[in-house]
């Protein structure tokens, strides 16, 4: 091994010695992949596998290999679940703080009366932490050849080398069809080889948390078997009681014995290790048992159960193209070297590489669950916030990709997770705010109970999560038009969040609705010190985005006119959104309370992250004043080149594309590109660290919005196309009122768009500049094609007749 050290030391430092242009290639790198010359050398920076119920990471060392195994369902039981306080009880004296000005007390007291009903102080949800890890050992020598690659693909992770003028390979890949783990390792010639199972390593101040949550940790081997049992010291009803790890070993050739429960492998031509985990609720004699049948029953062919597992997640993987016709020499540096020169120039070929390395991940860690903070995967027993469900910011900006990018099976993960907690969420309601309906707080994890409370971020006063969820679910009917789905899970939900903010919302004395108390995610005024406020313009967005769909929703399944009737009373007594002394639009809609722009989030655009707010695009006035809000906070981000919080930036970019600002569009997307990203192309919270899957859902949605914007019945062309894209090209992707794009290029001042629509509709289409000629190639008539300015047409589409448009504009950037 220290052979092999020697040599990665002295090519890292031929490396750096290496002019600006001299650029390491590797000649089989794929566009939908990549390889690193580097193994990791901590777990952020390891390859990914996931099949959204197993996860893997992947070193890639060629001896001593460690591969952390993940499980979706692996959270520690650690922190007892407690029914949300009493907040109604003092609701009253929170709102009065409020209306006096007094916003610290307001905050001040949630906290003060959780400590008084024994939260004692924040309490984070139970964390998420992986199952084991896997140890391969292997004959030390001298290393050549060296390569870890992953195939967005296939899923496999692949490491290879030669050593001493023998060839070895090991892939890696977690099947989505047999819910397995496969790894397989070949030679040229026979090899030697030692497999075991490992706990996580733990750190010295992690010993009384591990002893206190872990109860016990068997670890055995025989007959070719390998088993890892853990089972946790509390147990509560919304959590696991334990998980069996279960591993075969099938051999060609060689044979293999049993020492201190590792299993030495002599003279094999090549092995496969199939691995199966089982997380269980209660104290489970067969869960073992079950893991194991669960290997027992697969033909341990290794192509066979890969061939099972790409015609899967392959075909989710390529139902989208993305083409920006970048240098192929950029496509083919390995990843250490294509971000080292990301730090420093921006290159097309990197985000085409980047595109598909965040649907990658973000397909790979979706399945039973929807991603966490840090998707399915993790390296410690100690994430950052638990890696549980943020819902006012992450997990949003997570899914977000999910409908537009042509994968609409993995948001229902996302709505059987918040399906399962409505009673929670009804509890919440109940207890912090005295209303019907649902609540959802900004953590979620194992339950869905508030329980995280603090004076500064008072996160009991947020309303805003369950429009925000509601507007997901609303939003995969328009996409889909599944009246079934929009009757029997959309609109219940959507209702049981209208049900709350008609028993929350006051009348003021204009006859305005008052959202008191309000909060708009983890900033403050200017002014005040606390983020306790009324009327967080955020709150009041989700509040009219949600009474508006239901109100669609309700009349499209024959909803009581009494209902509706109350719905849009509702909406007209709204408070409406309002600009400062300089124009821009104001995040908190209250007397007084000044803009606060130097901060990560920014909320109060909300209306601007998806569909456009119709109030906002109605008003000149008020899209200037998201304008000038865009500019100030980009002023921020340029201070700190681009700064922490990657969501954030995700959401300015998407802002940026509503507003048909392709420069801002492209400009986030260099510091992107550029910071947030492992060798390994996972993704980051911060600049150049944190490991988390937010940017991995956002990346691709950042794009597709600004080459394609829909409505129902709406679609617009490049509505805000990076200036530097002078040529390119995407397919497959999804538009609202049930429109595929199948294919979609530009190139100077042309436009080819090929599509097809589910039903007979009538749509607009628009396109980014003057049309000078129109060519309808395929399934269009003149008189299925009206102009009505000189960038919008008007376009009948009937079911299922595939589309071709040409088009001529003067200029396209």
């Amino acid at each position: 091994m220290k052979i092999f050290r020697h040599q990665i030391t002295l090519i890292a430092f031929i490396l750096t010695l290496q002019c600006y242009g001299e650029l390491i290639c590797s000649a089989s790198n794929p566009v939908k992949g990549f390889t690193s010359w580097l193994p990791a050398r901590t777990w952020d920076n390891a390859m990914l596998c996931g099949n959204g119920t197993m996860g893997a990471m992947i070193y890639g060392n060629p001896h001593d290999e460690t591969i952390i195994v993940n499980h979706a369902l692996l959270y520690l039981p650690n922190t007892e679940p407690l029914k949300p306080i009493d907040q109604i009880s003092i609701l009253d004296e929170i709102r009065q703080a409020g209306l006096d000005g007094d916003f610290k007390k307001a905050s001040r007291l949630p906290y003060e009366l959780a400590l008084k009903e024994g939260y004692g102080g924040t309490r984070w949800h139970d964390p998420y932490i992986p199952a084991f890890e896997i140890k391969i050992h292997m004959d030390a020598g001298n290393i050549e050849k060296y390569k870890r690659s992953v195939n967005f693909e296939t899923g496999e992770a692949i490491v290879s080398w030669s050593q001493d003028g023998k060839t070895f390979k090991r892939q890696v890949f977690t099947s989505r069809a047999d819910t397995v783990l496969v790894i397989k390792i070949s030679g040229t010639e026979s090899f030697n080889c030692q497999v075991e199972l490992k706990q996580l390593p733990v750190e010295w101040d992690q010993w009384d948390y591990i002893n206190s949550t872990v109860k016990k940790t068997e670890i055995t081997a025989y007959d070719n078997t390998l088993r890892y049992s853990c089972e946790f010291n509390k147990k509560f009803t919304e959590s696991i009681s334990g998980f069996e790890g279960a591993g075969r070993i099938y051999l060609v050739g060689g044979s293999s014995r049993v020492k201190n429960n590792s299993l030495y492998i002599n003279n094999a031509n090549e092995i496969i290790l199939l691995l199966s985990l089982n997380p269980y609720s209660q104290n489970d004699s067969s869960a073992f048992n079950t893991a194991l049948n669960r290997i027992n029953k697969l033909n341990p062919d290794y192509k066979d159960i890969l061939l099972k597992h790409t015609e899967i997640h392959g075909e989710l993987f390529n139902r989208v193209n993305f083409n920006l016709y970048g240098s192929e020499r950029d496509r083919n540096l390995d990843a250490e070297v294509m971000m080292l020169q990301a730090k420093n120039r921006y290159s097309c070929a990197f985000i085409e590489k980047q595109f598909y390395a965040s649907r990658y991940n973000i397909l790979s860690a979706t399945g039973i669950k929807p991603p966490n903070l840090q998707g399915i995967w993790g390296g410690t027993w100690t994430p950052p916030w638990s890696s549980v469900f943020t819902n006012d910011g992450n997990v949003p900006v997570a899914i977000s990709s999910f409908m537009s990018s042509n994968l609409e099976e993995l948001i229902m993960a996302y709505f059987r997770y918040h399906e399962s907690l409505l009673p929670h969420y009804r509890e919440n309601a109940k207890n912090l705010f005295g209303c019907r309906g649902i609540n959802i707080p900004a953590h979620t994890g194992t339950h869905g109970y508030l329980n995280h409370f603090g004076d500064v971020w008072c996160l009991s006063l947020w309303t805003a999560g369950a429009g925000w969820v509601s507007s997901f679910f609303f939003d995969y009917y328009l996409y889909t038009g599944d009246i079934t789905f929009l009757k029997e899970r959309a609109y219940p939900f959507m209702k049981e969040t209208a049900h709350f903010y008609e028993d929350f919302l006051i009348e003021g004395p204009n006859g305005r609705f008052i959202f008191n108390p309000s909060y708009s995610p983890e900033n403050n005024p200017a002014n005040s010190e606390s983020q306790a406020v009324i009327n967080a313009t955020m709150d009041v967005m989700v509040a009219r985005q949600l009474l508006k769909n239901c109100i669609k929703a309700g009349n499209l399944i024959g909803e009581n006119p009494d209902k509706i009737k109350l719905w849009k009373e509702m909406l007209n007594k709204m408070p409406a959104y309002e600009l400062n002394e300089k124009g821009e639009l104001r995040e908190w809609i209250w007397p007084e309370l000044e803009e606060n722009h130097a901060h990560r989030h920014v909320s109060h655009l909300y209306g601007l992250y998806d569909i456009i707010d119709p109030d906002l695009a109605a008003d000149p006035e008020l899209i200037d004043g998201a304008r000038k809000v865009l500019m100030e906070k980009l002023k921020v981000r340029q201070a700190d080149n681009g700064g922490i919080m990657v969501f954030g930036l995700v959401q300015l970019a998407w802002i940026a594309a509503s507003l048909g600002n392709g420069k801002t569009v492209e400009e986030i997307l260099q510091w992107l590109s550029a910071q947030y990203w492992s060798n390994s192309l996972a993704t980051y919270h911060d600049p150049n660290g944190l490991f988390n899957m937010d940017l991995s859902g956002g990346f691709q949605q950042v794009i597709i919005k600004a080459l394609l914007y829909s409505e129902t019945g709406m679609i617009r062309i490049l509505p805000a196309l990076p200036p530097t894209w002078k040529q390119g090209e995407i397919s497959g992707i999804k538009l609202r009122g049930q429109i595929e794009v199948k294919r979609l290029s530009w190139e100077e001042n042309s436009i080819n768009v090929d599509m097809v629509s589910d039903i007979d509709q009538t749509a607009s289409i628009s396109f980014p500049d003057e049309v000078k000629n129109i060519e309808l190639t395929e399934g269009l008539t003149k008189n299925d094609f009206q102009k009505k300015s000189k960038t919008e047409y008007i376009i009948k589409l009937q079911k299922y007749n595939p589309v071709s448009l040409r088009v001529q504009l003067d200029v396209i950037n």
